[in-house]
């Protein structure tokens, strides 16, 4: 009777120590917990956004021109983006037969004028003065552009007028050429 009671002992302390172990484990899989966020979260990237006046009109369209003759002409960019950013002028040919290299360019920024109309236009600083094919051939983008202009973001339009103006050289070398040119302002967000 011994060994029986003996076993029931060992039966009773293995289901014991069962039980105990399952208590344990059940226990220790308990944790205190708790939890925060920070909800709606919300992105929005700023704008860099440059207008000019012209209309989608070309700024010169001259023909005929004789030695010395000289045409002026204006346009008023604007910058409305949200970032403050710098814009530079440059330009580029895209026809022709060379009457670039007998145009002289003088580029003006100021305020006053607007696209045709040059009345009341007040420089405040020379961009360039020299020849057209000069102008395009140096000023060939943003890194190379003339003219840094800072504006302001959030600021209400923020504009400024350029004028430019273009002279036929005295030179009978430029009897009967032709050039084609844009200009480009370019804004990049600082």
């Amino acid at each position: 009777m011994t060994t029986i009671k003996r076993s029931q002992h060992v039966i009773i302390a293995l289901l014991s120590l069962v039980f105990v172990s399952f208590l344990v484990i059940r226990t220790s899989r308990s944790a205190f917990s708790d939890t925060t966020d920070n909800q709606t979260n919300q992105f929005s990237a700023g704008s860099v956004t440059l207008v000019d006046d012209d209309s989608g009109s070309a700024l010169f369209t001259v023909t005929d021109m004789a030695p010395t003759d000289s045409v002026t002409e204006c346009i008023t960019v604007t910058y409305q983006g949200s970032l403050d950013t710098t814009v530079v002028l440059y330009g580029a040919l895209s026809g022709g037969d060379g009457l670039d290299d007998y145009l002289d360019l003088t580029v003006e920024r100021g305020s006053g004028g607007s696209f045709g109309d040059c009345s009341g236009f007040t420089s405040s600083e020379l961009v360039y003065s020299g020849t057209l094919d000069g102008f395009t051939g140096t000023h060939t983008d943003f890194a190379t552009g003339a003219g840094t202009w800072a504006p302001t973001g959030g600021a209400p339009d923020d504009d400024m007028t350029y004028r430019f103006v273009v002279t036929l050289q005295d030179d009978n070398a430029a009897q009967g050429l032709t050039t084609t040119a844009s200009f480009t302002w370019e804004a990049q967000n600082s």
